[in-house]
């Protein structure tokens, strides 16, 4: 049987006998025909919140800040964006007054190639900047538990705050969207790290949000912050919109947050010998420091001494020189770990310790184009294309090896039990 896989921008289709596949995990729900009459619908009837345009004219603003994702996140701004500015500029407010701060969190800022091919024609209208979580930054603060809350300043000093994003399983903060377009969105670097300090406590994880620490603080930020509105989408398989959530910025992302656990939940066969996962495509897998996801993923699907044969493209290399730097040169992943131990969290580190927890009992297979230096990474064993991975599988595992089928391994996560 064929099964195809995104692979970048491209699509790469595997051949695999029937008789090796344990189940393919998934879901066949497609977006909406129309978008932007999604969008507009989800405008005109906020969840827990008067419209936007009644926003506006009570509060009549003069600096708008909206406050979108970078280009790590496969969101379609282009379809979310005409009709919200639409709303906005009705109210008499012109495009001087709006601008967008792009939330980087921590991450690299986007190009303005980047920004053109995700933005469009926007760009030369509004004003976009990319948010930079170690300068221009404001003091809001103390958070409940003491952390310093700081602040991209033009998002602190906004008359009005609204936040666009998707809703997608995070292994974090438990879904995406929301308040994590603030925090980490738009946060300074110690109140971030901060934050992904506790990667550890209880109830972190994928679809875990009344007992998960880090959402709860991510909350408490972006009530600091004062979002007035929010609109959020959950994305389909392929990437278009499913269903679009506005209004109140806590009720109207979590009424998001139940319907994309109703997509993303997967109840899940037994765990396998082997398991096949996909990134996802870009920009899911840009780099590996992105990929990651799909390997937690996949990884808590696949038997102790198992293998996961990882489709990711990363044509951007390992993606944050920190990940890189804690990746070079290691041998075995308890380097890591016994250095993560040792240091504490850094940021960007987090990351190369999250990777190197997956390989401690589990083998992966990487089927990428990173550089022939990169590809030197002791911690994985490269294969140049799925005939060889398979090859490999059929002398570790046997000819009769089942696998799991994962196309989109970052959008799956098991049903609660």
């Amino acid at each position: 049987m064929d099964i195809n896989f995104r692979y970048g921008r491209e699509t790469m289709t595997i051949t695999i006998n029937e008789a090796n596949v344990a189940g393919v995990i998934g879901n066949t729900m497609t977006g909406v025909i129309d978008p932007g009459a999604e969008i507009r619908r989800a405008l005109n009837q906020p969840i827990a919140s008067p419209r936007l345009q009644e926003i506006i004219d009570r509060q009549k603003p003069t600096r708008v800040v909206i406050v979108v994702t970078d280009v790590s996140r496969p969101i379609p701004y282009r379809n979310l964006l005409p009709a919200l500015l639409n709303v906005i500029h009705e109210t008499g407010l012109g495009p001087e007054q709006v601008s967008f701060v792009i939330a980087t969190g921590a991450h690299r800022p986007n190009t303005d190639e980047e920004n053109q091919e995700v933005f469009g024609n926007l760009v030369r209208q509004y004003n976009f900047s990319n948010h930079d979580c170690d300068n221009d930054l404001a003091f809001l603060g103390h958070l409940s538990n003491g952390t310093e809350l700081w602040i991209n300043r033009q998002v602190a000093n906004a008359d009005m705050v609204i936040t666009i994003g998707a809703i997608m399983p995070h292994n974090l903060a438990g879904f995406s969207g929301g308040p994590k377009l603030i925090l980490p969105g738009v946060a300074g670097r110690r109140t971030i790290e901060e934050n992904h300090r506790m990667m550890n406590q209880a109830g972190v994880g994928p679809g875990h949000l009344s007992d998960n620490p880090i959402q709860q603080q991510m909350l408490e930020a972006a009530r600091m912050v004062g979002v007035d509105f929010v609109l959020n989408v959950v994305l389909d398989w392929h990437n278009g919109i499913s269903r679009a959530f506005a209004g109140h910025p806590e009720a109207a992302w979590r009424a998001g947050c139940q319907y994309a656990r109703h997509i993303y939940e997967q109840p899940l066969p037994d765990k396998a010998e082997v398991v096949i996962a996909g990134a996802g495509g870009y920009p899911r897998d840009a780099n590996l420091y992105q990929a990651v996801k799909a390997l937690v993923n996949a990884g808590r699907m696949v038997k102790p001494g198992g293998t996961v044969v990882l489709l990711a493209k990363c044509r951007q290399g390992m993606g944050d020189p920190q990940f890189a730097r804690w990746m070079d040169g290691v041998q075995e992943p308890e380097e890591v770990l016994a250095r993560f131990r040792r240091q504490g969290f850094i940021l960007g580190g987090h990351k190369a310790y999250v990777l190197c927890k997956q390989l401690k009992d589990k083998e992966v297979v990487m089927i990428s184009h990173l550089d022939q230096a990169q590809q030197r990474l002791a911690v994985f064993r490269h294969a140049a294309d799925w005939p060889t991975a398979e090859n490999y599988l059929k002398k570790k595992h046997g000819v009769n090896y089942r696998a799991l089928i994962l196309p989109q391994a970052g959008l799956v996560f098991p049903l609660s039990h």
